[in-house]
């Protein structure tokens, strides 16, 4: 069990990292682009094109999603960090 959240917590860690570089706020900073300009071509596509639709909803969603992921990764990896944290304080007592 403690392997398992340290491992989180490391994840976690390098994903805070990663997302307070500078190629990582870039990186984001892309996919939130992309994602307000698929959002954009979306509002302005021919209603009667579906291949054209799902293309930009496919784009929207994936540019969604690796920013969710990212911080999700981050989110899990303080989860598991307070977990160790206490069962260390707990084992202790």
């Amino acid at each position: 069990m403690n392997e398992q959240l340290i491992a989180a917590a490391e994840i976690g860690d390098e994903a805070r990292q990663f997302l307070e570089s500078d190629l990582g706020k870039c990186i984001l900073g892309m996919a939130e682009q992309d994602l307000a300009e698929a959002q954009e071509a979306l509002e302005r596509v021919d209603r009667m094109d579906a291949d054209s639709i799902r293309i930009l909803q496919e784009r929207c969603r994936f540019a969604r999603t690796f920013k969710d992921r990212i911080i999700e990764l981050f989110g899990r990896g303080e989860d598991a960090l307070q977990a160790f944290i206490q069962q260390r304080g707990a084992d202790e007592s």
